[in-house]
């Protein structure tokens, strides 16, 4: 039997403790490989054009680049390459943010065996959500619903979408799991839904 060839990886993240554990952990992964790494958007870009690269782990605190709008520039010119996000930030601005760029899931910095899972998930197409990334839209749907002041601004002259039962049960899941059950696999069409949730006109 042949072995799948590895998940091929470009790293934009920032230099700190956090990242330097990250690399060391994709190190030992034999089923991804780094295979480079960039430090502004044009480098991103000229690599994205001149190699072969799966996935972009993109960390939302590097310098020099604004990793939103990398996001839509990768979805527009190499719609075959996914896009993970890999921060610590935990602010629902920038979880919202960046799915309603594209990126195709948002992993926090430490959960190193969910990040693993989602370089994988993302991969073949499906989307990742951490656990922390769930509670987070719970809170601002739970604060709209009731009327009061969410952990986020919710942007003039946007309404949020509400969710249906099910929806809410998926992200319950998802917020009290620790992704080693593959319940951070999340539905494309229902992460479309959350883009459109706070972000909607």
């Amino acid at each position: 039997m042949t072995t799948p060839a590895p998940i091929q990886v470009l790293a934009l993240l920032n230099n700190d403790e956090g990242t330097a554990a990250l690399r060391e952990f994709l190190a030992t992964d034999t089923g991804v490989t780094v295979s480079g790494n960039a430090s502004t958007e044009p480098e991103a870009l000229q690599k994205l054009k001149d190699g072969h690269v799966d996935v972009v782990l993109l960390d939302l605190a590097v310098r020099e680049v604004d990793a939103i709008r990398l996001t839509r520039e990768i979805r527009q010119s190499h719609p075959a390459v996914r896009v993970l996000i890999c921060t610590a930030f935990r602010r629902s601005t920038d979880i919202f943010e960046a799915l309603d760029a594209g990126a195709d899931g948002y992993v926090l910095k430490g959960n190193h065996a969910g990040l693993d899972n989602a370089i994988r998930t993302v991969r073949l197409g499906a989307v990742w959500l951490d656990p922390g990334i769930a509670t987070q839209v719970l809170n601002v749907m739970s604060n709209s619903i009731l009327g009061k002041p969410a952990s986020r601004t919710i942007p003039t002259g946007r309404m949020p979408i509400p969710l249906f039962p099910h929806e809410k049960a998926l992200l319950d899941k998802v917020a009290a799991s620790n992704c080693t059950d593959g319940v951070c696999m999340v539905d494309p069409d229902f992460v479309k839904k959350l883009k459109r949730f706070a972000l909607a006109e």
